[in-house]
């Protein structure tokens, strides 16, 4: 089998959690907005990789590429994405030379689709010249660099603001922009407002992974890559397709108890974004703001964060009970 799946229960370290939102408008939509939904996704789905590279007018460039692959994970499909492995205390740059592979193993043509990460089981790119050389330190580093750096899943969502939404707490929301610091409502009857959310629920695949971000300037450092990565596609989306940013900030709509955790930064205006770290599953359940967001994700609800859970899943992976199938 050329993947093998790396489980959140078989990694090693804490558990991260991490959302990223971008509110937007379409403009001259008419009709049900609901009905505008599959058509956000489909699309979403069969361009992500010009939206995540930001290749293209009106985006910005990413530290990363990646590409959908013909190669399968149990008839899923898979996304190969490209990192630069930087040695900085050698001056070594080896350009291309790790990949990141997940597949997709839940999708909704209503709401969005989310991805695990695996470790491939085949070499590629200059693994293959280099294996052959008889350097014990090498072919180790040849070994690790097959896994994904993190164990877990990571789920891609869009939605609709307004009542029903998990930690709803307005009333009525006023939509408009933020210019100069001051808010200007947009004219007219209501406008609808979506959302598009990256979020993942995830630890470190490997002890050496582990280490890295104790000491990021090995390699790369992931928890600022996975900012910048995820961030980038999101305001991308947006720009390359001309809607309307709306810069409301969900703690105008939303309450819980992880409000605080909420930040943005200028170069990403307009996206949103929290993030934590736990010891245990208990600690990482019982917070409500994590809870909200795994019932906006059925594959991050339905993962199996301890090795119990795991055997007592049963049957194929898959979130919310989707095959994973495309």
């Amino acid at each position: 089998m050329d993947f093998t799946e790396l489980k959140i229960a078989r990694g090693s370290g804490n558990f991260h959690v991490n959302q990223f939102r971008i509110h937007f408008s379409v403009p001259g939509l008419q009709g049900d907005p609901q009905k505008q939904l599959p058509v956000l996704v489909a699309e979403f789905t069969k361009d992500f990789p010009k939206f995540f590279n930001g290749l293209g007018k009106n985006m910005q460039e990413n530290q990363a590429s990646v590409a959908w692959s013909t190669r399968q994970f149990e008839q899923t499909r898979t996304l190969r994405f490209l990192l630069d492995v930087k040695l900085a205390a050698l001056g070594i740059n080896l350009p291309d030379f790790h990949s990141d592979w997940v597949h997709v193993l839940w999708q909704d043509p209503n709401k969005g689709f989310a991805a695990q990460t695996l470790k491939r089981n085949f070499s590629e790119g200059l693994e293959k010249p280099l294996s052959i050389l008889p350097l014990s330190a090498l072919s180790v580093l040849i070994q690790y660099n097959a896994y994904h750096f993190l164990a877990g899943r990571r789920s891609w969502v869009f939605g609709l603001l307004q009542p029903g939404m998990p930690g709803w707490n307005a009333g009525s929301l006023q939509v408009g922009k933020v210019e100069s610091g001051k808010f200007t409502p947009y004219s007219g009857g209501p406008t609808p407002v979506f959302y598009l959310e990256s979020s993942a629920v995830e630890r470190s695949s490997l002890l050496l992974f582990k280490l890295m971000e104790v000491d990021p300037g090995i390699f790369v450092d992931i928890r600022e890559t996975i900012i910048s990565l995820w961030s980038n596609l999101l305001a991308n989306y947006v720009h390359a397709k001309g809607f309307r940013l709306n810069v409301g900030h969900p703690k105008t709509y939303g309450t819980d108890d992880g409000a605080s955790l909420w930040s943005t930064q200028p170069e990403w205006r307009g996206v949103y974004r929290r993030k934590a770290e736990f010891e245990t599953p208990r600690e990482l359940n019982a917070k409500k703001w994590v809870q909200y967001l795994l019932d906006l994700h059925p594959a991050l609800k339905s993962q199996p964060l301890t090795e119990t859970a795991f055997k007592g899943m049963g049957g194929r992976s898959g979130g919310g009970g989707a095959s994973g199938e495309w």
